[in-house]
C-alpha cells in the first residue's frame, strides 16, 4: 500500500486537477477562439498532430487550419454568434461539452446570402487533450437545421 507525504495530491486528485484543466483549455477554446475570434491562440491549444473529426469539415493542410477556416466561416457569416456551453464532462484525458450557438446571419454562409435571421444550433465536441492541447476531437452538430432555418 503506497502512502502520500504530507501536501503530496493522491491519484484521484491529480486525475480530479488534470480533468478541470483539460475542461478549461476546451472552454478557452469555445470562449477566446470561437466567440473572441482569438485564433492566434490555435497554435497554443491545438497539438501539430492534432486530428479533427468534423463531417463537415472542409479539406485544409493541417486540423489547425481546417479549424481556423471553419471558425472564419461561421463569424464572417453570423458575426454576432455566441456559443455558451450548455454542459460539460470530463474523465481521464477525454473532454464531452454539450453546446448551443447563436446568431444573426449577416453574410454569406455554405452559398447562402445574409439572410438576416436569427438562427440557433446545438452540438457536441468530445475531444481528447495532452499537455493543455486538443490531440483529437470529434465535432457532430446539426448543420442540416441550421441550413433549414436560413432557407425557410
Amino acid at each position: 500500500m503506497q502512502s502520500w507525504q504530507s501536501g503530496e495530491s493522491k491519484p484521484v486528485e491529480r486525475m480530479a486537477n488534470i480533468e478541470e484543466f483539460n475542461k478549461q483549455v476546451v472552454r478557452r477554446l469555445i470562449e477566446e477562439t470561437m466567440n473572441q475570434g482569438r485564433l492566434e491562440l490555435v497554435d497554443e491549444l491545438f497539438s501539430e498532430m492534432a486530428v479533427e473529426h468534423d463531417p463537415h469539415q472542409q479539406a485544409a493542410a493541417t486540423p489547425r487550419e481546417a479549424f481556423v477556416a471553419a471558425v472564419e466561416m461561421f463569424r464572417s457569416a453570423f458575426p454576432d454568434n455566441r456559443m455558451i456551453i450548455e454542459d460539460q464532462i470530463a474523465e481521464g484525458d477525454r473532454v464531452a461539452t454539450r453546446w448551443r450557438m447563436s446568431g444573426t446571419h449577416q453574410g454569406e454562409f455554405m452559398g447562402i446570402a445574409a439572410s438576416g435571421r436569427c438562427v440557433e444550433v446545438g452540438g457536441i465536441f468530445y475531444d481528447r487533450l495532452e499537455n493543455g492541447q486538443m490531440q483529437e476531437t470529434w465535432a457532430q452538430y446539426d448543420l442540416f437545421g441550421l441550413i433549414q432555418q436560413l432557407q425557410d
